[in-house]
């Protein structure tokens, strides 16, 4: 694609485009469907960057179809007029949290892009059939460890979706598997840049643990893993491993050598990880 593009995306193959910001290399996703229309999945962040998505589908000739948001945080809500007004679907967590604590989720954008663009973030709808197992109770309440949807498809005539819920990074995360092509989009988890990021409300890693063991039953039939921030992977049950191992370290002996904890913004996280993982 184009190489003067702010945002350019890159073919990885399997109909799949991705696009790495200048701002905590967070990825931008694009599938495209045997009908030609696209399904765009967390696309992100400056406003240059965002109005180069449909430029460069522009350029492939694909029209997007269908919006994807993985999950709550600001990062991955984001969105572009030129993208057209599709369904931008999220899980109920998603839209709830959205619905209900709309500035306060937004506000880390506000000074980094337009209010244009800050008004149309998080103007997500709730995936057709996708269903939690009860009513989504308050956020001081997560969602009991061991209670999860079983798998649903995401309503999109392109190509065969099915979208994995979890609570490991957030409320209602969605692993997102392009079953055909065995790609596994997998949201702010499997990153070669981050530590296993739980929720802020989760005061211990029972969740997270189980969000990893449903992430990587998809992971083990994927060829290709693309996590939200840092770069995808041709291998992903190493990133699924690597993330098990350091919470398993974490169980077991209080610390760990994973490198990624001497990377920005990691060793508050880590700390924060040890204090869970002496919860668990």
């Amino acid at each position: 694609m184009s190489t003067d593009s702010p945002l350019p995306l890159v073919a990885s193959g399997l109909d799949v485009w991705v696009a790495t910001s200048r701002r905590y290399q967070s990825l931008s996703t694009v599938i495209r469907g045997d009908d030609n229309t696209a399904l765009v999945i967390d696309p992100n962040w400056d406003d240059d960057e965002l109005a180069s998505i449909p430029a460069e589908l522009a350029a492939l000739n694909i029209s997007c179809g269908l919006g994807l948001a993985t999950h709550m945080h600001y990062d991955h809500v984001l969105w572009h007029p030129d993208l057209g007004s599709p369904p931008r679907y999220a899980s109920r967590w998603t839209v709830w949290a959205l619905d209900t604590q709309r500035d306060s989720l937004l506000a880390p954008l506000v000074g980094d892009i337009s209010s244009a663009a800050i008004e149309l973030a998080g103007r997500v709808v709730e995936i057709p059939g996708g269903r939690a197992p009860r009513e989504v109770p308050p956020p001081e309440t997560p969602r009991a460890a061991g209670v999860l949807p079983a798998p649903y498809e995401l309503p999109w005539a392109g190509r065969e979706i099915v979208l994995h819920e979890h609570d490991a990074h957030a409320p209602g995360h969605l692993a997102v598997e392009v079953v055909d092509r065995r790609v596994l989009v997998c949201g702010d988890m499997g990153s070669d840049i981050e530590l296993p990021t739980p929720h802020d409300l989760n005061p211990d890693l029972v969740a997270y643990l189980q969000g990893l063991d449903r992430v990587a039953e998809v992971a083990a039939r994927c060829d290709l893993l693309i996590p939200g921030h840092g770069t995808p992977s041709r291998r992903p049950m190493e990133r699924i491993d690597a993330d098990r191992r350091y919470l398993d370290d974490l169980l077991t002996r209080g610390n760990s050598d994973d490198p990624r904890i001497s990377l920005p913004d990691m060793a508050t996280l880590h700390a924060a990880n040890r204090a869970r993982a002496l919860a668990t």
